[in-house]
């Protein structure tokens, strides 16, 4: 089975908590829901609330966390053995080397055509929740949120379920590969992020609209 996560390829240490979600998701996917309607999956699952204790501000400028990859590949791992084929990936910028930001944790979903509301069905039944603000993303390319507990620390999450052809798939990957490989836009992209949080700029939408104009530039950049 592809795993899909390209940057991360650790394996699970055996008696590992992953083992006991993996388990609980293989066993509770094939029958979501019970005879009483309710979900036997997400009690069992790490996926907390969007607002949880100890979460990170929405909007704000942290160093970067070098355990996020590490978080997102967990994360990875257990999305993928309820979603068996769906390629996913850690992207935005805590997948990005020395990127500050808000920490939040983005993943993209590759949905294959005809599979999203099933997809939609297993994440939500995972205990992920609808998006709660900023720029609003149509049903055909939803997105969900959460937290996740790693290392002892509570990161929020953003899972953003994208058409596996869509263009969107390209310049999500393209922003993330560029700032990677460039330490100066990493460096550049900070210094905006860093304007708007000066700004106090609390509104999500306007914080993503003012970041725009700098991902433009660098997806616009010659090789």
């Amino acid at each position: 089975m592809k795993t899909g996560a390209r940057i991360y390829n650790r394996r699970y240490p055996p008696g590992s908590d992953n083992v006991v979600f993996r388990l609980s998701c293989r066993r509770g996917i094939v029958r979501r829901y019970d005879a009483k309607g309710q979900n036997p999956v997400s009690a069992s699952l790490p996926i907390g609330p969007y607002e949880a204790p100890g979460a990170s501000k929405v909007i704000d400028l942290r160093p970067w966390d070098a355990r996020g990859p590490a978080a997102a590949n967990s994360l990875v791992r257990i999305l993928q053995t309820a979603l068996p084929g769906i390629e996913i990936e850690h992207v935005g910028s805590t997948a990005v080397p020395g990127c500050d930001g808000k920490g939040i944790l983005d993943l993209m979903l590759l949905i294959p055509d005809g599979r999203l509301s099933e997809v939609c069905s297993i994440v939500d039944g995972m205990g992920f929740q609808p998006q709660s603000g900023g720029k609003r993303h149509p049903d055909t390319r939803p997105m969900r949120e959460g937290s996740f507990k790693f290392d002892g620390s509570v990161f929020r999450l953003h899972v953003h379920l994208i058409p596996e052809n869509g263009a969107e798939v390209d310049r999500l990957r393209k922003f993330r590969d560029r700032l990677a490989a460039n330490p100066e836009l990493v460096g550049l992209y900070v210094e905006q992020k860093r304007r708007l949080v000066d700004a106090r700029i609390s509104d999500r939408s306007t914080y993503t609209l003012g970041k725009k104009a700098f991902i433009e530039s660098v997806l616009k950049l010659e090789r």
